[in-house]
């Protein structure tokens, strides 16, 4: 059936169309054959529409127009001019010692009570970790003090970089207030670098606790066994 043989004054909707009875071939065209025992596509059935014009101009100005030309110089894109920042400061770390001040009120020997902590500053993405040095039998959970992530300042939208972070300032962490008081190496030179000068380094602050444990802790040899 083909759309000539459909009658003029019936519409082409489903179930008004009827088969030509003149037809007797229904078979589609095969354009698949055996060449020397070769499946090959016959393509003398293909219509394509063909350009002559483009084609003779293919033949006859395409050699002509390629000679002499030069390969454009390659441009190496996988090392960009400027790299970014995770990628400047992948791996490097800022390393801060800090403490903070608790309150100790169910205990008569002390009256506060120092928590040592370590801040890592990541430069790749400007986010802090904090991990309180582990202290034994002092009967608090130590550990991870602050997941890393970004810290937002108190009161703002935006968040700690390493321009907020000096040797000897106080720094506020979700009205916990930490005191800077060494870092590393490494540290001091990234400052140092960007033409920032830290302060010095300030000793650690007595303990009590750590005085108590002392003398708990302290073994003497009686005077018998001496």
């Amino acid at each position: 059936m083909t759309q000539a043989n459909v009658p003029k004054n019936l519409p082409f909707l489903p179930g008004m169309s009827y088969a030509d009875p003149t037809l007797t071939r229904y078979h589609k065209t095969q354009l698949l054959g055996m060449t020397n025992g070769v499946i090959t596509e016959k393509t003398s059935n293909l219509q394509e529409p063909i350009d002559g014009a483009l084609l003779s101009s293919m033949k006859t100005s395409g050699a002509a127009t390629l000679a002499g030309t030069k390969r454009p110089q390659h441009i190496n894109n996988a090392i960009p001019r400027v790299a970014p920042k995770w990628l400047k400061h992948d791996r490097q770390v800022l390393n801060f010692s800090v403490y903070f001040q608790e309150a100790v009120v169910e205990n008569k020997d002390e009256n506060y009570r120092l928590r040592k902590c370590t801040m890592y500053y990541y430069l790749e993405d400007d986010t802090i970790h904090i991990l309180e040095t582990r202290v034994p039998n002092s009967g608090i959970p130590q550990g991870i003090f602050l997941k890393r992530h970004l810290v937002p300042k108190k009161g703002s939208i935006e968040s700690y970089t390493w321009r907020d972070l000096d040797v000897g300032i106080d720094i506020n962490f979700y009205d916990r207030v930490f005191h800077i008081y060494d870092c590393d190496d490494f540290t001091r030179s990234f400052f140092a670098n960007e033409g920032t000068t830290l302060g010095a380094s300030e000793a650690l602050p007595n303990d009590p606790f750590q005085h108590t444990r002392a003398m708990v802790d302290f073994k003497q040899t009686p005077p018998d066994l001496a």
